[in-house]
């Protein structure tokens, strides 16, 4: 039988195994900004919520990431 602790570890794990596997999405952009890759996902949501359609596909994101890379561009 686990003790007080081992009970409240269990609830916890219990409670955030949901969020681990329906969370995948924030641990990959976690992932991405730790090793500085381009997130597209974060792009396209940040286009949808100024109001204008992403102007690059995934490919032309990736690419011009990796060219502006340390020029500070931005998008808009």
């Amino acid at each position: 039988m686990p003790d007080r602790d081992g009970r409240r570890r269990q609830e916890a794990l219990k409670d955030s195994l949901p969020v681990a596997v329906g969370g995948g999405r924030g641990w990959r952009r976690i992932l991405r900004r730790l090793v500085g890759a381009p997130d597209y996902e974060a792009y396209v949501e940040h286009c949808r919520k100024v109001g204008h359609p992403p102007r690059m596909t995934e490919r032309e994101f990736v690419n011009e990431f990796f060219a502006a890379k340390g020029k500070g561009v931005r998008c808009c």
